[in-house]
Formats: C-alpha cells, structure tokens, sequence
C-alpha cells in the first residue's frame, strides 16, 4: 500500500523530478564557462548604484590632474621640477603619507636633481611601478628605499574593475603590495594597527577589525584563469565626489586651505582625459544613459578607504559566496519554479503569486547580503525560475494535450474497427435483408416500447413544481425538452439537511444508451447526497467510477459533462465541468463563472481526480444562478445561425426581476422564436434558481 501511494506521488511529480535537475544542471554548466558571468556582474552593479550614498571619507585627499592643470604646467609629462615642487607644498601640510599616480622611471628634465633630492627627503613618499602586462620600473632611488607600490589594476571580462590587488608577484619572486594597501598599512602603522595571521595556509589575516579573505576561483563568477596575486573584491564607497579633493594648479600656487591635509593620506592621478587614465567600474553599469568613467586614482583610493574602513571602523570587506552555495541556489529555485508549473492548471493564483515571491525574495536577500558585505547571485536564479516555470507549464500543458489527443486516437481507431466490422457484417447480412426487414418491424414495436418507457421514466424522476415550492426562501423553476424520444440531457433539485443541490448534465448523443446513462447519473447523484458526500473530489471520483464502469459494460462510447451547485446560508459552491455558469445580481448584472477548471467529462477516463476543483460565491437575496445545456446557446434558425450565450444573459437580465417560472417562460420563448421553423436537433434544459428578496412587514 505503501509502495503504491509512492509510486503514484512520483509518477503525479514525474515532470517536476525531472525539469528540476535538468534546468539547474544547465544553469551550472552556462555558469561554469561563462556564459552568465557578465550579466551576473551587471546584474550586481546595480547594488552599488541603488545603495544609500556613504559618507567622504575625510582620511584621504586626492590632488587630481585635469586638462586645465596640463596647460598650466605647459608640458607632459610635467618637469621633475614641478613634481619636486608639489611634493614640497604637499609636505608643508604634514600628510601621514604622499603618492603619485604617475611613472617616473626616466628622468623628465628640468628639475631631475631636484625631484631626487625631494625623494630622499620624504619617508613617507610611495613611488608606483608597473609589474603586470608590459612592467614600468619604479625611481630608482624609491625602489632602493622601498617607498613603492604596484599600480596594476584587475579588469574582469566585461572591462570594469571589480577586484583589487593586495598582493602580486615579481619576475624576481619578490611580492609587490598594490599601492591602496601601501597607503593603508602605512595609515594603521601610526594607529598602532598591524597585520596578524589568522590562518597563514589559507593566507587569512586580521588587520584591526578587518579580515582578509583572498578572492579563489571557487568564489562568484570568477575562474581560475582569473586569478593571480593576492585578490580582493573592492567595496566601492564611491567616485571622486567619495573624497576631499583638489587641483594640481592649487597646489603648485599653494592654494591649499589650512590643515586640509594634515594627518591624511594624499593620491595624486590624472582626471584629464586626454591621459587615457580612466575606468569603468560598477557605477559605470546604468541602463538608462551613459555615465563619466571613474579615474585610476580613485579606484586606488576606493581599495585605501576599504582597508582603513574595515580595519578601523568594521566597515564589511566585500566577498562573493562560493559556487557550491551558489549551486544550491539554483537547485533549489529550480526545483521551487518546477513545483508552481506543475499546479498551475489547477492553481494559477498560487503559480503567480510563488513567481512574484521568489523575485522579491532573490533581490531583497541579495540587496540585505549586499549591505552586509556578500555578493550573491541573483541574474542566475531569476534565470532558473523563470525557465523551470515556463518549462513546467508547458510540460503540464503538453501531458494534457497528450492525454486528450489519446483518447481521441483511442475514439478513432476503434471507430474504425467498428467500421471495418460494420461493413463485413452488411456484406454477409446482404442476403437477410427481406427476412431481417420482416423482423425490424416487430423490433421497432417493441422499441417504441421501450424508448416509451424509458421516456417516461426520465420525467417522472424530474423535480415535481410542488418540491421546488417547498424550499423556503428559494424561486426554482426547471424545464427540459427532448430532441428525440429519449434525451440525453439531465436536470435535479434535491434539499438534504438545509443543503440545496443543483445539478445540470448533457450526454453525448440521444437515444436509448443517453436515457440509460442519464436515469444512471441521476440515481447515483442522489444517493452520494443521501449518504452525506460533501467533498467535491470524492464526489465526482466515486460518480465518474460508477458511471464509467457501467458504460464499459455497456459497451458504449457515452459520457456527460456535469456541474454540481449546492447552496446553504447564502453561498453557493460550484464543481465539474460544463457550459459556463451564469451568476445574475439582483440588479440583473451578470456574471460567468468558466467550469472548464473544475472538473473533466463523467465517464471518459476512470480516474479524473486530478481535474476536480470548486469555487465558491456569496449570494445576497435578490441574486441567482441559471443553468442551460448546449441545446439552448446552439439551438439555430433557418439560416444555421446559433441563438448564442450573449442574448440568453440579455433575455435573462432583462426578465430577472420576475419570478424563475417567469424567466424561464421567456427564455424558452426567445429561444422558440430563434428557431422558427427549423427542425430542433438537440435537448433543451433550463434551469432558475433564484434567493428570494426577504420582506419585512411594518
């Protein structure tokens, strides 16, 4: 029993076992090679964009370097002298610590003695050097002194600059430390703030309040080609406007205010654009219009605010999670958006919903994990989810598809052996024709009977005036017509313990196996009310089993379509799937309600519970509900023209403030004059069901 009830939950999640991990497995893969890592990345620089504006960081000043300050120098690369002149006014303002964003491996003359002089006069003077790529050697008396620092910048593949460089190595084996750590180190050193090893194999150190982390391979989007160096991801405080800054022509004419850089770390870069020293970085990534590149010296300064940031105030380092988690990520949004593509027939709110939940969820925790210094994806979840859902959805609607285009083939291929048997039958009966035609007289005799009584038995068992007036605070009033003898069409009213069930069907087809089927639904109908069956599913499972046993046994091709209302203290719930349900307000305003969610034809399969669901309405006094069959909306005229949903609502709105005996009298009118003449080629039924206005007496 058990193996069975399992056995049955996984072939009813089939789907959903099967899309979770095929669609995280290409997630991963597209992941893994790349394929996503640059909308990834654009996807995360939006956090930066969209986080509150952080304060100037007041420990810093960057002298910038604009076209105007060019002209003003008058040559570039500037003199040594005018270098050894900026360095001497910066130096009267006693700064923790001076660097110059520029080579200086070759002399620039005039000046050269001099700048050398001011070099060896200046501990606290940091040269650059470049080590990547096609190096740029440092001055050669900074390099003996070992005041110098690499300047190399990390660009990912998209060409921002997401990652710093605290440490790189050497042709020489040497290391180099990047020139935002050199600033920093030598900022704490006055602090009293030195670099502790916390875990030396793992190359983790504490600095302060700070813990270095080294970026690996095994982190975000990042591979092992991509590493080199001691690696971090750099927690951007912002642009130029992050940092007290001034011009290069205000400090060679010593237009500096008074202690602006006293005890503070002094960049010098180029802003110009003409010296190509410009980046794009995270800020650089805005969707709507273009933005100004940021300059190589505040980048450097972002990675210096960083480090004093962390170790001095406990600001968060910036670390992406590792792909393993990441993995899970997807996996489990997978899996989730499977889930939701797998109810949506069924659920379509609830699919919905669990979409708008999940994308609230993926950017709100990554914007709260952002804040709190962690990069988590969130470009490839949004991908999982939305491709698992649109998978499961179309998963669910091909297996329906399946499934009716089965039973049609099933339909047409004994069809046609019943062709085939049919004509063999004709070809060896051709010889009997006289003899059977003696008989068929006899036979039609006692089918008239038979469909006599048959006919008879269908109206007696229809709801009598004087049950419907019995109902207290109810106006019900019923009609059905026969296209042939016996139709197929099936109408009741039954009141068991305060509860009024209302039910409306339409066989396929006519004749005697339509009468049967429908005197059949209406016993078995009956007797679930009578033993109390109020739940919709078990209702219609133990209904549709009866129903399509006995049809087997008949060996007929029949079924219905049915919908069961059953009405108590003003509501009304309504189950099964027929033509749609009309709800008409006390006003005469008008309401569909589609059944064809809520359930699946009686007698079609053996096994429908699948498709069972309700819905439920609150009726005031004044509102009702009409039923009807096909025989009404495709009833035609002379010139095949159908009579048509849209005028039975206009002839019920318009009649609904009468009685139901009276609103049905002038549907069955209109309907009447629709057809003229014409032959009636299918059942008619109607049925009103209307809560009656309650009266007060004065």
């Amino acid at each position: 029993m058990m193996w069975q009830k399992l056995k049955k939950s996984l072939k009813k999640w089939q789907g959903t076992l099967i899309i979770t991990p095929c669609v995280a497995g290409l997630v991963i893969a597209g992941s893994n090679i790349g394929i996503f890592r640059i909308l990834e990345w654009v996807t995360l620089d939006q956090l930066f964009r969209i986080r509150p504006q952080e304060a100037v960081d007041k420990r810093i000043v960057i002298v910038t370097i604009d076209e105007p300050d060019i002209q003003y120098v008058k040559q570039w690369p500037m003199a040594d002298r005018v270098m050894a002149k900026m360095i001497r006014n910066i130096k009267a303002q006693q700064p923790r610590a001076i660097a110059i964003d520029i080579y200086r491996d070759l002399p620039v003359e005039p000046g050269h003695a001099e700048l050398v002089k001011e070099f060896q006069n200046t501990p606290n003077f940091i040269g650059i050097e470049k080590v990547a790529g096609k190096p740029v050697a440092p001055p050669p008396n900074l390099a003996k002194q070992g005041q110098v620092a690499a300047n190399d910048l990390l660009l990912d593949t998209d060409g921002k600059i997401r990652r710093g460089i605290i440490l790189l190595g050497k042709p020489d084996q040497s290391l180099a430390q990047g020139l935002g750590v050199k600033l920093a180190l030598t900022y704490l050193e006055k602090e009293g703030i030195e670099l502790k090893a916390i875990n030396a194999d793992k190359q983790i150190y504490g600095l302060g309040k700070a813990k270095f982390v080294p970026l690996s391979s095994n982190d975000g989007q990042y591979n092992e080609v991509d590493m080199g160096g001691y690696q971090v991801l750099i927690n951007y405080r912002g642009g130029l406007e992050s940092f007290a800054h001034i011009s290069m022509t205000d400090v060679l004419e010593n237009r500096i205010p008074a202690n602006f850089m006293r005890d503070r770390l002094v960049l010098v870069g180029a802003k110009a654009p003409s010296l190509n020293d410009s980046y794009s970085t995270p800020y650089n990534s805005n969707l709507f219009f273009p933005t100004e590149l940021v300059p190589g010296v505040v980048v450097h300064a972002n990675l210096t605010s960083q480090i004093l940031s962390a170790a001095i105030d406990g600001r968060p380092m910036m670390r992406a999670t590792v792909k393993p988690l990441n993995w899970f990520l997807i996996i489990f949004w997978s899996g989730y958006s499977a889930t939701l593509g797998a109810i949506y027939i069924k659920k379509r709110w609830l699919t919905i919903s669990g979409l708008l939940l999940a994308v609230v969820i993926i950017f709100s925790s990554a914007y709260i994990a952002f804040l709190g210094g962690w990069l988590i994806p969130v470009f490839t979840p949004l991908l999982t989810v939305i491709s698992a859902l649109i998978i499961g959805l179309v998963q669910v609607l091909w297996k329906n598809l399946m499934l009716s285009y089965r039973q049609l083939e099933d339909y047409a291929h004994n069809l046609e052996i019943k062709v085939q048997e049919r004509t063999a039958e004709l070809a060896e009966a051709n010889e009997e024709i006289n003899i059977l035609n003696e008989k068929l007289k006899g036979e039609n005799l006692r089918m008239s009977a038979e469909l006599d009584i048959i006919r008879r038995m269908q109206q007696m068992i229809l709801p009598k005036p004087e049950e419907l007036e019995a109902i207290e605070g109810l106006d019900i009033a019923g009609f059905m017509e026969a296209a042939d003898e016996v139709g197929g069409d099936y109408y009741d009213v039954l009141h068991t313990d305060g509860v009024v069930t209302l039910g409306i069907g339409d066989v396929t087809g006519h004749g005697l196996e339509s009468g049967l089927l429908m005197l059949m639904t209406q016993t078995a109908v009956r007797l679930l009310k009578e033993i109390r069956e109020s739940d919709s599913v078990r209702f219609f499972d133990i209904l549709n089993r009866t129903i399509c046993k006995n049809v087997q046994r008949m060996n007929s091709e029949k079924n219905l379509t049915l919908v069961i209302l059953n009405y108590a203290q003003g509501q009304i719930s309504i189950s099964g799937q027929h033509e749609e349900t009309i709800i008409i307000r006390k006003g005469g305003q008008i309401e569909l309600i589609d059944t064809m969610d809520l359930g699946f034809p009686i007698g079609l399969d053996d096994d429908i519970t699948d498709f069972i669901s309700d819905i439920t309405l609150e009726l005031q006094p004044g509102d009702g509900v009409v039923l009807y069959t096909d025989g009404i909306t495709e009833a035609k005229d002379i010139n095949k023209n159908q009579y048509g949903l849209e005028p039975l609502c206009e002839i019920i709105s318009q009649n609904w403030h009468k009685s139901a005996s009276e609103i049905k009298d002038a549907v069955i009118l209109d309907v009447r004059r629709h057809i003229g003449k014409q032959k009636v080629f299918d059942d008619i039924t109607l049925l009103v069901f209307k809560r009656q206005e309650e009266v007060y007496e004065s």
